[in-house]
């Protein structure tokens, strides 16, 4: 053998050993499906609770929420608004109304604005409503809420606006926002079905 046949020898081996590796990696895999091999487990994605389609005749959705500390389900009923309102900044936001009661929530109705960049001016105000076309009406309210936020605006005689909403087709707030002043967001409320 020359040298350069040496030389090559060792290199050549190598070459060999490798291919021979690999071939038996490819082998080894073969056999396996994509079920046994391990991927990260995918997180759940978090979606927002959807409400039940509102009952024929009728805009009212209604759920049983219940807050953890809670040791019962309450009562929801809940609208959306008939037209978005201004937030200010140009924005545009729907808004839910609720009555609740039970389940641990500490106010009888709200008012959601679904955009969360929407600010309610109202740490503690009264809220003119009116329904169908009477002459508007004050309920105590406030935005103020524990954890900072200030787009929901809770009512506090949920009782009192539960009796008016029941013999009425439409109810206008007229809600204060932060950027936008004064915005009237009207609901239809005909069909309701509350006790209490």
């Amino acid at each position: 053998m020359g040298k350069n046949a040496l030389r090559w020898a060792p290199r050549v081996a190598v070459f060999l050993v490798l291919l021979a590796v690999g071939a038996a990696a490819v082998v080894g895999l073969s056999h396996f499906s994509p079920r046994d091999i391990a991927t990260p487990a995918q997180q759940p994605v978090e979606q927002a609770p959807t409400l039940p389609p509102p009952a024929v005749g009728s805009q009212w959705r209604y759920t049983t929420p219940q807050l953890t500390a809670s040791s019962s389900p309450g009562a929801e009923a809940c609208t959306r608004s008939v037209a978005d309102i201004a937030i200010g900044g140009g924005g545009q936001s729907g808004a839910d109304f609720c009555l609740r009661r039970g389940g641990g929530y500490p106010y009888a109705a709200s008012i959601l604005l679904t955009d969360p960049h929407g600010r309610l001016v109202c740490a503690g105000c009264a809220v003119k409503v009116r329904f169908d076309d009477g002459g508007a009406q004050s309920f105590e309210a406030t935005a103020a809420s524990t954890d900072g936020t200030d787009y929901t605006l809770f009512i506090r005689d949920g009782a009192g606006l539960a009796g008016a909403l029941k013999h009425a087709s439409t109810a206008t707030f007229t809600l204060p926002i932060r950027g936008a002043g004064e915005q009237a967001v009207r609901f239809d409320v005909a069909g309701l079905k509350w006790s209490g």
